[in-house]
């Protein structure tokens, strides 16, 4: 032990006894059961698998330390992968209790052996070595282990098959410790046919709380906050994670604190080295040197890859691939193969000098290239290969920019900036910088991207490269509300000679989009820009350009009516977008984001559910996986369903102080959702944004959510009439563009005018009402104008109505608006007791939702009422802190989904949120219920299914 070392001296076996203890209760009483049930002479086999490090041998020794001391005699073999050639070897060179070699303790075995003549019969042997099993179960408990059972022969596998079937009478257990990676087939078949029969204990990785508490018994302290993140990198490999911490206290990286053992800070990438060279020298040089050109092409490579990287077939790779699977190093993927553990990834590629590295990763990417290979793939080694680029990679990266824009945005910033800034090229090449400009605003460097965009619009006379660079920057300008800058931008190329046929057609449906969002239109300027458009459209035939336009006529035609236009020209924008090029999933996202709020103004929840669920899927398909938009209008879904509580995490993610592009309608739409779930300050903080972001220049649906927002900031403080004053501008205009969104809104704004007395403004909010529900008289506008006339009219029987529409379109947050109005109706014409069950439904789904301050002010506007005694004493009911009671709506929902047996991607999918979301629901149901697994959430729902009996 070194004088500096903090930690006490590892005794040999003792990472074993550690791996059996920590984290392993649940595998470690099955192997005991079994123990137990064989030395009652119920014996059977058991397979115990697990990666190398996972503690199989460690946890086998572990079980076997009573039974031992208690008279059980233990065989031990193993299998060898040199041997298979050699039938039943590890069975007969098992060492008996006396340590020899089973088959020189067996005079019969000795016997056929030597007659034999060295070529050993199988179907002799297996009968003999069946004997010798009998006779010495006998004599008492027997176990048999054979380690490194992946490399059993076909032979020993039908042995052992036998052996298992005679074991149910006997008090003989038969042990397998089988080693993740590549299996033989018969291996695989039995290990297929354990799990089938419940034979198969695995050891799977460590989870974080098992982690932690073997870090704590071998640092004798708490790992401190740094060395929790260092060691969550292992994967959750018991050995590799205390390899890890001797490396790190022989390196003296370790400190001793009042509370903790934390790690320094920012020094250890030399452990990851170490740590990395342990396990290559326990490696032959050719599958070492083969793990170490692996590592260079990333944690996931395929062997072609390496085979082209190396200069040598894939067949002389082979032996060393096979080892290196074995050893754990690496595992076999769909694609090809992938290092198992990042920290041995790592610590592989940082162990080659930083000079080497970046020669082998030029050299790669110029062997890459000249194999075809992905040009995302070529940048990656490209961006790897040091500060300075070769003149063939300049070349390269000339050639390929376009391609590398459209394919592997992220990687190609960095590489387009090295190429841009050699000392071959002159600093001014406009080609690269707008390359670097289109692919900035692929991956949001929204602020450098703009600056460098305007430079070369201003300055470049190519009208291709111009054009291109326009409708990129038109695009995202679209995204995050800039529509009057990105219609200027586009009007400019569009008057310039020389822009392609297609360019021009998509330029020409960026423009029309950015005259119709805002919803004020001139007529003349959209009808000619919209001819312009369709014409070069229809003549290039560009389909992006062709569904672009079909997206801005069902957003003219949604304002205007009929709802069936809109619907048939969203849905030929969506016939029109398949592929992944150009956009288009992009574009898909919106149009299909569109749809779905369509076709859940329409009441038509299931097919909207299922269009935003595949608008999600299209974001994730684009290039950049951006979800903006999808986020912002799942948003509205949501909010139909009352699902208040989805969504944010996603909203708050776009939201980010740091954000680089950020998105009005985001800001706003979190504002709104903050103000509704009780989180007032952050709400205000979001609002502050939104209004910073705005500028005083909002338009369509972010200018609804920003003046809904204001006007909830009011209502908190106290003051209604400027709450009314926010609501105006956008309830009363003459325009109709996005009325349907509005118009959700306007019942709120009869009600606060009605409160404040303003009778002239109730009035002008009623006419919005009207003028948006004659546009289109579908069902749902129709009872919102309802709503509003009952407010006026003080109706409570027209309200009842209108809750029951609601109640049956699933429109949960509107349901509890309308209810609550009920209330309100019923108590200002002295019906207090029907108020008050309708009132007290209105708080149920308020809470359910998670719409707190909706509750709040509920209870506070209907005090004055009489309803209040009753609605306090329901009130006072809380939801139960654990168990099935103690879950939310949305919780409840998840719940089922994951008993269905979906994923979290699924789930997120049917739900419309990600799957991040759906982790932190999933993560408070098994808290709630004390479960530790999905399956035990599954069996939950199973139980209540059946009733209490079933308990």
């Amino acid at each position: 032990m070194d004088a500096d070392s903090i930690l006490p001296e590892r005794r040999p076996g003792r990472a074993a006894d550690a791996a059996a203890l920590f984290g392993r209760e649940r595998e470690t009483a099955a192997l005991r059961d079994r123990l137990a049930r064989a030395r009652s002479g119920s014996g059977g086999g058991v397979l115990l698998t697990g990666e190398a490090g996972a503690g199989v041998t460690g946890l086998v020794e572990h079980c076997l330390a009573e039974p031992v001391g208690a008279g059980v005699q233990v065989w031990r073999g193993e299998a060898d992968e040199l041997d298979r050639r050699l039938p039943l070897l590890p069975f007969l060179e098992c060492r008996t209790a006396g340590g020899r070699a089973l088959y020189r303790s067996s005079p019969d075995l000795a016997e056929l052996a030597r007659s034999a003549g060295g070529a050993v019969s199988v179907a002799a042997t297996s009968g003999l070595l069946l004997e010798a099993v009998e006779e010495q179960c006998a004599r008492g408990p027997l176990v048999l282990v054979i380690d490194h059972a992946q490399w059993l022969d076909d032979a020993s596998v039908a042995a052992w098959r036998r052996l298992a079937r005679a074991a149910g009478d006997l008090p003989l257990l038969l042990v397998a410790c089988v080693r993740q990676g590549q299996w033989s087939r018969p291996v695989d078949s039995l290990v297929v046919a354990g799990r089938l029969d419940g034979d198969v204990i695995e050891l799977g990785p460590l989870a974080p709380d098992a982690i932690l508490a073997l870090a704590r018994h071998r640092l004798g302290a708490a790992p401190g906050e740094r060395l929790v993140r260092l060691l969550s990198q292992v994967g959750g490999n018991p050995r590799y994670l205390l390899e890890l911490l001797d490396v790190l206290d022989r390196q003296g990286l370790l400190r001793r604190t009042a509370t903790a053992v934390e790690v320094v800070e920012g020094e250890t990438e030399p452990a990851f080295t170490e740590l990395a060279a342990l396990r290559l020298a326990e490696l032959s040089p050719g599958a070492a040197q083969a793990v170490r050109e692996a590592a260079l092409l990333g944690r996931r490579t395929r062997v072609s890859d390496l085979a082209t990287v190396t200069g040598q077939p894939a067949t002389a790779l082979l032996a060393g691939v096979r080892e290196a699977v074995s050893a754990g190093l690496l595992a076999e993927t769909e694609t090809g193969l992938s290092f198992r553990h990042p920290v041995l990834w790592r610590g592989i590629r940082e162990n080659v000098p930083a000079v080497l590295r970046w020669s082998m990763h030029a050299d790669a990417a110029r062997r890459l290239a000249e194999a075809g290979a992905d040009a995302g793939q070529v940048a990656e080694h490209l961006e790897r290969a040091g500060p300075v680029l070769s003149r063939w990679a300049v070349g390269w990266v000339r050639q390929q920019a376009s391609v590398l824009v459209e394919q592997a945005p992220q990687v190609a910033v960095p590489v387009l900036r090295a190429a841009a800034g050699g000392e071959q090229l002159d600093d001014r090449d406009t080609a690269l910088q707008a390359a670097l400009a289109r692919a900035m605003l692929r991956t949001r460097r929204y602020t450098q991207a703009l600056e460098l965009a305007r430079d070369i619009l201003a300055s470049a006379d190519d009208p291709v490269l111009t054009s291109e660079l326009a409708w990129d920057l038109a695009r995202s300008l679209h995204l995050v509300g800039g529509h009057t800058e990105a219609g200027r931008l586009c009007a400019e190329q569009l008057a310039r000679d020389g822009v392609p046929l297609a360019l021009r057609a998509r330029l020409g449906a960026c423009l029309v989009y950015a005259l119709v969002v805002p919803g004020e239109p001139v007529p003349a300027r959209l009808a000619a820009a919209e001819a312009a458009a369709e014409a070069a459209a229809r003549a290039s035939g560009d389909h992006w350009a062709l569904a672009g336009l079909a997206l801005c006529r069902a957003v003219a035609a949604r304002a205007n009516g009929p709802a069936e236009r809109a619907l048939a020209l969203l849905k030929e924008a969506d016939g029109l977008l398949g592929g992944s090029e150009d956009g288009r999933p992009e574009l898909h996202a919106v149009v299909l984001s569109e749809l779905a709020d369509l076709l859940g103004e329409l009441d038509r929840r299931t097919e909207s559910d299922a269009a935003q669920a595949r608008a999600r899927a299209s974001a994730a398909r684009s290039r950049t996986h951006d979800g903006r938009w999808t986020a912002v209008a799942g948003f509205a879904l949501h909010m139909r369903n009352g699902d208040w509580s989805l969504g944010g995490d996603e909203l708050a993610e776009l939201c980010r102080p740091d954000e680089p592009q950020p998105m009005l309608s985001a800001h706003c739409a979190l504002a709104v959702q903050q103000a509704v779930c009780a989180e007032p300050e952050a709400a205000s903080e979001q609002l502050r944004r939104a209004q910073q972001i705005a500028g005083g220049r909002a338009v369509g649906r972010a200018a609804t959510l920003l003046r809904v927002a204001e006007a909830m900031e009011a209502e908190r403080a106290g003051e209604p009439d400027r709450a009314l004053r926010a609501l105006e501008g956008e309830l009363t205009a003459g325009r109709v563009a996005g009325a349907a969104y509005r118009l959700l809104w306007c019942p709120r704004a009869v009600r606060h005018a009605l409160d404040c007395g303003h009778r002239e403004l109730t009035e002008r909010f009623v006419e919005f009402a009207r003028q948006t529900a004659a546009v289109e008289p579908v069902p749902h506008r129709a009872w919102l104008l309802a709503w509003c006339e009952a407010l006026v009219a003080v109706d409570p029987t027209e309200l009842g109505a209108v809750a029951e529409y609601l109640r049956s379109a699933g429109r949960r947050t509107q349901l509890a608006w309308a209810l609550e109005d009920l209330a309100a109706a019923r108590a200002a014409t002295g019906r207090i007791a029907e108020a008050r069950p309708a009132l007290a439904e209105a708080l149920e789904l308020y809470r359910g939702m998670g719409a707190l301050a909706e509750a709040r002010r509920a209870e506070h506007r209907l005090r004055a009422t009489g309803v209040d005694a009753v609605v306090r004493h329901r009130a006072g009911r809380r939801r139960a802190a654990a168990g099935w009671e103690a879950l939310t709506p949305t919780e409840l929902t998840v719940a089922r989904l994951v008993g269905q047996g979906l994923s979290n991607p699924e789930t997120a999918a049917r739900l419309g949120v990600s799957a991040r979301t759906v982790q932190t629901h999933v993560s408070s149901i098994l808290t709630k219920l004390g479960a530790t697994s999905r399956v035990a959430i599954a069996r939950e729902l199973a139980l209540r299914a059946e009733g209490p009996g079933a308990r």
